[in-house]
């Protein structure tokens, strides 16, 4: 099995295999455009961002800069704001509901590497491998997530959450509270 498909089935996969570098190579490509193009270029911003993302709804705003490593892996909705300097690593599948608003300085990480050492970089007939295992990230519609956010791989966060600022996400998040601090814990409830 290719290690594309491994990826895509959700199986832990070499990511310094030739076909993932050259996603990389050509998602960097797009990623330094879509970077560099001027705040007034909407349209141009809109398109690299349909080319570049697995899909990408209406009314999406990303500032920039921005970090992607996939791109293909990263599923937004409708009206959705992502503010300055988010790095999201799509490593897994990220799916990001509509009138979702992420604050600057954001990280969301959907792939993990294996707790035993010889899994993580293997080394064969002088070639290293680096061995990636995705973890899907879902959230939901109607978050808020505050700036300067961690979230975890393998993390779900319910419609209408709201994540505080500076919080680290290591688990599900239910629907319609507020969480913070590091862990991130649920504060409250929201009417």
């Amino acid at each position: 099995m290719s290690e594309d498909k491994k990826h895509s089935a959700g199986e832990s996969f070499n990511s310094f295999d030739e076909e993932r570098i050259r996603v990389l190579r050509e998602t960097r490509n797009m990623l330094d455009e879509y970077n560099s193009t001027g705040f007034d270029e909407v349209e141009k911003k809109n398109e690299l961002l349909q080319r570049m993302l697995g899909s990408c709804g209406e009314d999406v705003t990303v500032q920039t800069p921005f970090k992607v490593v996939y791109g293909k892996n990263l599923y937004i909705g409708d009206h959705v704001f992502i503010n300055y300097n988010s790095s999201i690593l799509d490593g897994g599948e990220i799916r990001i509901g509509s009138r979702v608003l992420i604050g600057p300085d954001t990280k969301i990480y959907a792939g993990n590497h294996s707790l035993n050492s010889d899994e993580r970089i293997v080394v064969e007939n002088g070639k290293t491998r680096l061995i990636s295992i995705p973890q899907p990230v879902t959230i939901g519609d109607d978050v808020w997530i505050g700036g300067n956010v961690t979230i975890v791989p393998g993390v779900e966060i319910g419609n209408g959450a709201v994540i505080a600022a500076g919080s680290v996400v290591v688990k599900n998040v239910p629907e319609r509270v507020l969480v913070a601090g590091n862990p991130a814990k649920v504060i409250k409830n929201i009417e």
